[in-house]
């Protein structure tokens, strides 16, 4: 049996159509996956943590998560304060974390360690892809006092 020139545009334009189609459906379904993971709780723990309570846990290993699947563990490595902004009231800091295998691309992954319990991180991959351990840094920027959002004088 042998395909008209018809048949197969026609054919072929439901296929760049069902393709085309295909990716917004995923990301429909990837974005309601994160959002299920990602709890009002969790988010609220996150709020609450400073520098202080990560750097008593360098060394300490953090399950990761991403849309309900495990991906292993990180194991903090740093947790350093950076320069103060001036003019602002704000905390400033990061955290890098050592993974193994594969480097995980940039996302919100759900993150779980014992003393902290399970709260949403945004990664972000750094050095060189395919390392065999991976680094991953974490930004953290707010207002140092949530009560007290004015600016203050800069120093000199």
């Amino acid at each position: 049996m042998s395909l008209s020139r018809r048949q197969f545009v026609y054919v072929a334009s439901l296929s760049v159509v069902a393709n085309a189609a295909s990716p917004s459906l995923f990301a429909q379904d990837k974005a309601q996956a994160a959002s299920e993971t990602i709890t009002d709780e969790g988010s609220a723990t996150l709020a609450t943590l400073s520098l202080r309570d990560f750097e008593g846990l360098i060394g300490a290993r953090f399950s990761i998560s991403l849309s309900g699947r495990s991906l292993g563990k990180v194991t903090l490595i740093a947790a350093t304060a950076a320069e103060p902004v001036q003019g602002r009231a704000l905390e400033v800091f990061s955290l890098r974390f050592r993974g193994a295998g594969g480097t995980l691309p940039q996302d919100t992954y759900l993150m779980e360690e014992t003393s902290l319990g399970t709260f949403p991180l945004f990664l972000v991959p750094e050095g060189p892809r395919g390392s065999a351990h991976p680094t991953y840094v974490a930004t953290f920027t707010r207002f140092a006092d949530s009560a007290s959002n004015s600016p203050i004088a800069p120093s000199e």
